[in-house]
């Protein structure tokens, strides 16, 4: 099945995270990309095009959220941001082609990568040692997972290890910055000034066609690349939220937590809530301390969307976007944990310790 999809994928031109013949080999240069390796050269495979070979975009052109309903149906997925007053909306069909944006949203340079291999959508801060880095897609993978590379160094970045791997900025890590990947509906009823990223992108691309067959399917147990772990506590492709807090991490999987809930827990020292809808599929995270108290939250409404949340301690009613709406603490702001969803599979390899939520 793998060897499969792998075909179909190379035919339409893409192939999951990039890869290549001797891709490793185009960063041997003066730079010393490939120098400094955290990980041997073995785990680093290729799979399809190289270096480059699946064109990252920067600054891409975007359009308004009407402009944006003549070609997205409400159910595409989206990697959604908001920065000083500013939202965008990243469609999932973009990075299916481009896998890393570098982006600027409310004047904040952005690092927006998608592994369609792991499901993992993330946001990295590239402003690093005082430089904001460029990053294109390497050609390589480790763990069947996007291997980022920054144009300054041509360091490798692991993407869901959060880490620099070889090059002048191996044991480098980057701030993981807060993304809400939902629906494009749900995206829009959250922020209707949004702008999204349009399919005119000045290279010729099908968006609209999924270029890896039935392999983001839960039913589809293929992996095309050799994986080092696996844990089989929950089906292979299920999306998980997962988080990190210090040498603590924990996943909530979304077929564990029904249609719409309000998950209050803890996560190492660090108390969260997670929040989520079934129907937007969408999971987020906020910190449950505020202005030194630590709340507890439940869903106010069944079926409305956007609903909102009540703290039972001083009966606030909270939105989505975790502002304070009404009651006595009006005005305030929840933190929003700065995570992402993956594929059970690929959360669990890269966090080996993981709890994982259940009720």
């Amino acid at each position: 099945m793998g060897q499969r999809i792998l075909a179909i994928a190379l035919a339409l031109g893409a192939v999951a995270c990039g890869g290549g013949s001797g891709a490793l080999d185009s960063f041997n240069s003066s730079t010393g990309g490939a120098s400094n390796c955290l990980v041997p050269s073995s785990d680093l495979v290729s799979g399809g095009p190289g270096r480059d070979g699946i064109p990252a975009l920067t600054n891409p052109r975007t359009v308004s959220a009407t402009a944006g309903d003549t070609f997205l149906p409400p159910t595409t997925l989206v990697l959604g941001v908001t920065f000083g007053g500013e939202a965008r909306a990243h469609p999932h069909n973009v990075f299916w082609w481009h896998e890393i944006v570098n982006d600027v949203v409310g004047g904040r340079s952005l690092a927006l990568s998608y592994c369609p291999l792991t499901g993992s959508g993330m946001v990295y801060d590239p402003v690093i040692g005082g430089q904001t880095l460029n990053f294109g897609v390497s050609g390589l993978l480790f763990d069947n997972n996007l291997v980022l590379f920054d144009r300054a160094t041509e360091s490798l970045w692991s993407q869901m290890r959060v880490e620099g791997i070889c090059g002048t900025f191996a044991r480098t890590v980057p701030t993981l910055l807060p993304v809400v990947q939902s629906t494009w509906a749900a995206w829009k009823a959250l922020h209707p000034a949004t702008t999204v990223v349009s399919f005119d992108q000045g290279v010729s691309r099908n968006y609209n066609q999924y270029p890896y067959g039935t392999y983001d399917r839960v039913g589809d147990t293929s992996l095309l690349f050799p994986q080092s772990f696996v844990d089989p506590r929950r089906p292979a492709k299920e999306l998980v939220l997962g988080i990190r807090q210090g040498a603590a991490a924990k996943a909530w999987a979304y077929g564990t937590l029904g249609e719409r809930t309000a998950v209050n827990d803890v996560v190492g020292d660090r108390a969260v809530v997670v929040v989520y809808d079934a129907e937007a599929q969408m999971a987020v995270a906020f910190s449950r301390d505020v202005a030194g108290s630590r709340l507890s939250f439940e869903v106010v409404e069944d079926r409305a969307f956007p609903f909102h949340l009540r703290d039972v301690e001083t009966g606030t009613l909270w939105d989505l976007t975790g502002a304070a709406v009404s009651g006595p603490q009006a005005g305030a702001r929840l933190e929003p944990v700065a995570t992402f969803s993956a594929m059970w599979f690929a959360w669990a390899a890269f966090n080996r310790n993981t709890e994982l939520f259940a009720r």
